[in-house]
């Protein structure tokens, strides 16, 4: 999303509490692969604004360096990074956990200044399972395959992350990656899903569930009907686990939450076969009934985790009501919040192959 000088000032909306990262620590992992994120964000304002740089302390102060920042070739615009750990000042770190070589990070929707219309343009190929014939995706697995290749005769390891639109580079790169035998570790916020976002709207879940059993019956008998190409689970991908983070007020990816809790009640009735078929047919081939691309949200397995705080927006004016709590609940800021007593309202979801969902758990505010 857009956004000015406030948002990318580290020092007054950034995680600068952490001084000191415990990389065995899922809070701050999740803490400093978000602000990569929101440093892609801002250099590319610093560049479309000409103004003195604000984005450097959103990588520098977890000891990070800019490896090279990654362009849009339509529209000459900075959509990610490669940040390279060099820790060149001595920033502090604990526990037992080790840090990325090399984290590469995908940025978001910008309504604003040029980019916005590239950006839509991509955002359509999301709807419509198409993200992977885009220049950006294509771009971004060949700066992948690069930082791999640079690096093939040493232990070096590269994680993905990405926000919105970006989520979705980052997990069809993963997905990529990891079926050419180059699993890695990913971490996605607020990540795209060409579905009816049910589970951000209110009502019951029971009609919710007949809802989503309807609409998998309706797709795969069209795919037989017509002899729509569908794609299923990859066995390739099933050990690579993505970490994915939504809030349910956030039409973009809340029906992550319900995609889950549509597979446990599938495999309740011994019908996860069946929601495999379906979850592999897309919008795009229902309409257009030609050859598909990867569906995002097609995932063998990940671990979620799910922010249930609500957000508070003080306004008399519904639609501007409306998409206030829509910005913050599809905000980076959400995951990097030092306060504890939020992170009491997350909870984590998993994924497997066998076991479609597991339940619920509070994370771990430590």
């Amino acid at each position: 999303m857009g956004g000015g000088v406030n948002r990318d000032d580290f020092s007054r909306v950034g995680p600068h509490y952490l001084t000191c990262v415990d990389w065995s620590n899922s809070n701050h992992r999740t803490a400093v692969t978000s602000s990569l994120v929101q440093g892609v964000y801002s250099m590319q304002r610093d560049r479309m604004k000409k103004r003195k740089p604000l984005s450097n302390p959103w990588w520098e102060s977890f000891g990070f360096s800019l490896d090279k920042p990654l362009i849009n070739e339509d529209d000459n615009s900075i959509y990610g990074a490669v940040f390279e750990y060099k820790n060149n000042q001595n920033i502090p770190h604990s526990g037992s956990g080790v840090p990325p070589s090399y984290v590469i990070a995908f940025r978001g929707t910008m309504l604003k200044f040029k980019t916005w219309r590239k950006d839509l343009e991509e955002d359509l190929r999301c709807l419509f399972t198409n993200l992977s014939n885009g220049t950006r995706f294509k771009h971004a697995i060949q700066t992948i395959e690069t930082v791999l290749e640079k690096h093939s005769t040493k232990k070096t390891s590269v994680w993905l992350t990405g926000h919105s639109l970006g989520a979705g580079i980052a997990l069809l790169a993963g997905k990529t990656m990891t079926k050419r035998g180059f699993p890695l570790e990913t971490y996605v916020f607020s990540p795209p899903i060409s579905s009816i976002p049910l589970d951000s709207l209110s009502g019951l879940d029971v009609v919710k569930d007949i809802f989503r059993f309807a609409e998998c019956i309706f797709k795969v008998t069209l795919s037989v009907l017509f002899d729509l190409k569908t794609k299923a689970d990859d066995p390739r991908i099933a050990k690579w686990i993505p970490y994915v983070y939504v809030n349910p007020s956030d039409i973009v990816c809340a029906e992550y939450i319900g995609l889950l809790k549509h597979k446990n009640v599938m495999a309740d009735f011994g019908l996860s076969e069946f929601e495999i078929l379906g979850a592999g047919v897309s919008i795009r081939s229902l309409v257009f009934g030609d050859e598909i691309g990867e569906p995002i949200q097609l995932l063998s397995s990940a671990d979620m985790t799910v922010n249930k705080n609500k957000p508070n927006v003080e306004t008399n004016n519904m639609l501007k009501k409306w998409w206030y709590k829509f910005k913050k609940a599809h905000a980076l800021a959400q995951w990097w919040d030092p306060n504890p007593d939020l992170r009491v309202n997350w909870e984590t979801h998993s994924i497997r192959p066998s076991t479609p969902c597991l339940d619920m758990e509070p994370t771990s505010s430590s």
